[in-house]
Order: C-alpha cells, then structure tokens, then sequence
C-alpha cells in the first residue's frame, strides 16, 4: 500500500478548497491558499508557517514558443503581493501553477512547487521573503479574518468528509530529477525551463 502523504493532501485539498470557496478568481487567492495549507499541516503535527513577499517565475506559452517571467511583486515597502508556506525544510506553493491563468499570452501548464529548502531554486524561478507569520499572529482585518476562518473551516470539511486521497491537479516540481523526467515526458514548461537553465539565463525582478 502506498504511503499517505500528507503534504501533498495538504496542497490537494487547499487547492480543491480554493475553486469551490472562490470559484470566479481562485487563482488569485494565493493567501487564503497559504493559510489552508498551513492549518491542514499543523492539524497532522506538521511544522508550518506563511510566508509572504514577491515570487516570479518563468511562463511558456502553449506552443514553446514565447517564454516570459511572471508573478507577483511590489515595492520594497508595499505589503507582500504573494503568500506561500514553509514547512519542515520545504517550500510549498500553489502560486506557479495559477499564473497561466493571467498570462498574457496563452501558457503552457506549470507545476505545484514542493522544493527543499536547502538545495537553492533553479535559475527560472525567484522568491523574495518580506514577512514571515508566526502562529497566533493576527495579520488580517476582521472581514478578511472572519473570511479566512470560514476556508479553513471549509478545507477541514472537505478533508474530514472523505476517506480518499486527493489527487493533486498537476504534478509537483520537487528537485532538478523531477523537472528532468517531466521534460523527458514531454512536459512543454518543463522543456522551455531546461532551455532556460542550458542557456545560463537567471530570473531577476524587475521592481526594487
């Protein structure tokens, strides 16, 4: 029998969450998704923690042949424009798989971001930290709280509602084999990506 795993359930279960609470722009919602992720672990005795700053990442269109760097980020003293989870030696993150969503041009899919901390990220994707949210820590308004309290309500439901794993909706960059086997199946962002390292290009913001 396959081993449960729990983060990956976490990511699954926030992300099917997200569609069903936000269905109109889901994809935009990538604190209410941190916040999911983070109380799922936490309920498994899981160490975990948002994390909020800018994150951009590289975007190839459906056919390979255009590829740019998108995201999200602010100035250096604006508030966090992304929200993403640290837990145990990991980074977890929807966000890359939601930018095809407000590409503009048509993209290829892109994968849910599992990667250790402790190896550096590739070259094609760039995360800032700007905060770091401890547990206990109010960092939203009471509508927004009282918004945020009712997903996480939704996202235990969801969970405690079913037996069954949840599969996650597009595959999972974990390391440099991942993204290996993955353009070796054909995968086009994972293709253009390999380019993108074979070339010695390196993701920089483009704001302060």
């Amino acid at each position: 029998m396959r081993a449960r795993d729990p983060i990956g359930q976490a990511l699954a279960i926030a992300d099917s969450s997200l569609r069903e609470f936000f269905p109109t722009d889901f994809y935009k919602r990538c604190m209410y998704a941190s916040f999911g992720i983070t109380a799922l672990l936490r309920d498994e005795g899981i160490p975990a923690h948002v994390v909020g700053g800018d994150f951009i990442c590289a975007v190839v269109s459906t056919d390979g042949e255009q590829m740019s760097l998108q995201g999200f980020g602010t100035k250096r003293d604006g508030p966090p424009s992304h929200f993403w989870v640290l837990s145990g030696d990991h980074l977890l993150d929807l966000g890359p798989m939601y930018l095809p969503y407000e590409s503009s041009f048509p993209a290829a899919l892109l994968p849910i971001l599992r990667w250790p901390v402790a190896m550096s990220l590739p070259d094609f994707i760039l995360y800032r930290e700007r905060e770091r949210y401890v547990e206990g820590v109010e960092i939203l308004d009471p509508v927004m709280q009282e918004r945020s309290d009712a997903f996480l309500a939704h996202c235990r439901r969801i969970r405690d509602e079913t037996s069954r794993d949840f599969p996650l909706p597009a595959w999972q960059l974990k390391d440099s084999q991942s993204l290996r086997y993955a353009a070796q199946k054909g995968d086009m962002w994972a293709r253009a990506s390999m380019e993108f390292l074979h070339r010695s290009y390196k993701a920089t913001f483009p704001y302060g």
